[in-house]
């Protein structure tokens, strides 16, 4: 079983992110300023100096059988060394963007995770390429009975 829909793929913007930077506030800024209501995070490669994120741990009697763990606050200098993702506005019409990032810290340790919205600080640069998409209407929604916010696609209606 799945949820789907169709779109087409419409502006690419090309950016780099300064350092000092907060990496998800920036990307929520970028497309609020360029209009773009629904897109995905195609590249997202650079540096840190500070990385937060969480990751799912097992937990049987949980809606999934699993929870996110605690934030995990990774101090730097760390290299993001990729990152992919999808944004939309939620219930509310506030920009909520679902970004997972592979990271490295100065001893060659990988991690991976979630990317929490604030706690991801530029260190040198942030080069990214965002993927405006047309015609999709996504929403994200609370789930309730887990605890999570998915994101829910469907065709945007002709106005």
């Amino acid at each position: 079983m799945h949820e789907l829909c169709f779109g087409t793929n419409g502006r690419v913007v090309m950016v780099r992110l300064l350092p000092g930077s907060d990496l998800i506030q920036s990307m929520k800024k970028i497309a609020e300023e360029n209009n773009i209501s629904c897109g995905y995070i195609v590249t997202c490669i650079g540096s840190l100096e500070s990385a937060s994120f969480v990751y799912p741990i097992p937990k049987e009697d949980s809606y999934f059988n699993m929870v996110y763990s605690e934030a995990i606050n990774l101090k730097g200098p760390v290299e993001f060394l990729g990152g992919q993702g999808i944004f939309a506005k939620d219930e509310e019409g506030e920009f909520q963007i679902h970004l997972h990032g592979s990271l490295s810290d100065g001893t060659m340790r990988v991690y991976g995770g979630h990317i929490l919205n604030e706690g991801n600080i530029v260190l040198a640069t942030i080069d990214l390429v965002i993927q405006e998409l047309e015609g999709v209407d996504l929403k994200r929604t609370y789930h309730k009975e887990s605890g999570i916010y998915f994101f829910t696609p469907s065709s945007k209606k002709e106005e």
